[in-house]
This record gives structure tokens, C-alpha cells and sequence, in this order.
């Protein structure tokens, strides 16, 4: 059989809703300033049973919908085969709903809202307005979210760079770190570890046996609790903070100076932090 690219063009002058399953191989998607999509399917390895799957392939346009759906091959039927590699450019602001089995994920440019399904596979999301990520074990890694997240992990990681709205993380064994996140965050973590660089003015933190660290928390409250792991919290300089920290057999440091109450105009921030065996740590930003 011989190994062809399969590419389509369609006219969308508007962003679209585009809906994408790949089960094995690589999703590449490209957010442009255009009026139209394209999809290329090629073999990611140029074997046969790509191309097959690349045949019968269900690739169409529906008003402002894009659907690219590959068939599903069933677990260890072809081991590395029928890996496709999909390369499909969309209009700035597009929506996109992408299922995954083991393929990886890897998207550039301005997106509207992303959801995203996966088993295995690698999860990139370069920009996007709201993101709902599921993951088995692939990590997943957001540059920027202009507006709400939600993620659920299971073995996997999960980095985020900038969260604009309110996020909730869920992990099952997988670290989640997050460099700033401007709204509500809530986090749980069986085993992981949790570590957010700038948070915002909600945060609320419950891991069982991994490490939770705030970098700089500047108004507002934060909960978090730990099992079996340490907790690190830095409140920024010229915000008063009021404590509630209890340990079992952790030892708690902290280089905050204790005052009657916050001067006039001074931010505050209430931390209640608990831990079984961990230790606490509490300094300035």
C-alpha cells in the first residue's frame, strides 16, 4: 500500500468548533490569522496500518464545525503501528474538543475554549480561553489560560504557566505546579506535590503524603493541609497575616513578625494550614 498525506481544505471566515479523535500518534493544531481550516494526515511512521486508519478517516465540515475522526484500534493490535500524525490549522479563537489514547497533544496560538481527553498521551495547550484536561498518565503542561481551568490527573504532571479566572486540579499521584493563578484555586493530590509561584486571593490545598508550597500569596485566604508531607507558604511584604496552624509531630518555623493587627490600609491574609507529620515553614515573599 502506498503511504499518501491526506489533506483537506475548508472555507471558515469565522473560528470553528473543531472535534478531534486520534487514538495513537501526534495531533498537531495551529490557531492563524485565516479564513479557512486544513487537516493533513500522514503516517507518523509510514506503515501500512496508518494508512489504512489515514482511508478511512471521517474528515468533514459541518456549518462551523470541523470533525476529524480517526477509527479506533484496539489495545496491543499493532503495537507502535497506525500511529498518525495529524497537522490541522484552525482560525484564531477556535474551540477545540480532542480525544486522545496515546497520541500526543500540541497546540500553538490564541484558542478559544479547549477540552481535552487523555489516556497516555502528552497534553500541550500553548493558549487557550477555558480548558477542561483530563489525563491518565501523560502529562500535561498550559502555557496560558486567559479564563478557568479545570484538571484532572491520574499518574500524570500537571504545569500550568498563567491562570486569568478561577482553577481546580485534581491528582491522583501526579505533582501539579502552576506559576500564577489570578482567581480561586482549589488543588487535592493523593501523592503528588502541589507548588503555585504567585496565588491569588482563594486558595485551598489538601494532599495526602506530597509537599505543598506557596511562593507568594499577597491578600485573602488560603487553606492547606497535609498528611505526611511539608508545607511552605511566603506572604508578601506589607500584608498582615493571620494564623491558624496546627501540626501532629511537624515542627513549624516562621520569620513573620507578630503585630497587634494590620496598619491602616495593609492587606491581610488568613492562613489555616495543618499538617500530621510534616513541617511548616512561613516566611516573606
Amino acid at each position: 500500500m502506498s503511504q499518501e498525506a491526506t489533506m483537506q481544505t475548508f472555507h471558515t471566515p469565522g473560528p470553528v468548533k473543531l472535534r478531534v479523535e486520534l487514538w495513537s500518534g501526534e495531533a498537531h493544531i495551529r490557531a492563524e490569522e485565516t479564513a479557512e481550516t486544513t487537516v493533513e494526515l500522514v503516517p507518523t511512521r509510514g506503515d501500512g496500518s496508518a494508512q489504512d486508519l489515514i482511508d478511512r478517516a471521517r474528515v468533514e465540515q459541518r456549518g462551523d464545525e470541523v470533525v476529524v475522526l480517526l477509527p479506533r484500534v484496539k489495545s496491543g493490535l499493532l503495537g507502535r503501528k497506525g500511529e498518525v500524525t495529524a497537522t490541522i490549522h484552525v482560525p484564531t479563537g477556535s474551540s477545540i474538543d480532542v480525544q486522545l489514547g496515546s497520541a500526543d497533544l500540541d497546540t500553538r496560538g490564541e484558542l478559544g475554549r479547549a477540552q481535552v481527553g487523555s489516556g497516555s498521551g502528552e497534553v500541550y495547550i500553548e493558549h487557550a480561553t477555558d480548558v477542561t484536561a483530563k489525563s491518565g498518565s501523560g502529562d500535561v503542561a498550559i502555557g496560558t489560560v486567559s479564563g478557568s481551568l479545570s484538571a484532572k490527573t491520574g499518574s500524570a504532571e500537571a504545569k500550568i504557566g498563567y491562570i486569568g479566572g478561577d482553577a481546580d486540579c485534581l491528582s491522583g499521584s501526579g505533582d501539579i505546579e502552576i506559576r500564577q493563578v489570578v482567581g480561586s484555586f482549589k488543588a487535592k493530590a493523593g501523592s503528588g506535590d502541589i507548588e503555585i509561584g504567585h496565588a491569588g486571593d482563594s486558595v485551598d490545598l489538601l494532599v495526602g503524603s506530597g509537599d505543598l508550597q506557596v511562593h507568594r500569596i499577597e491578600r485573602g485566604r488560603l487553606k492547606a493541609k497535609t498528611g505526611s508531607g511539608d508545607i511552605l507558604v511566603a506572604v508578601a511584604h506589607g500584608t498582615a497575616a493571620y494564623l491558624d496552624i496546627m501540626t501532629g509531630s511537624g515542627e513549624t518555623k516562621s520569620s513573620l513578625n507578630a503585630s497587634d493587627g494590620p496598619a491602616d490600609g495593609e492587606q491581610t491574609v488568613e492562613l489555616s494550614i495543618r499538617t500530621g507529620s510534616g513541617d511548616v515553614v512561613l516566611q516573606r515573599a
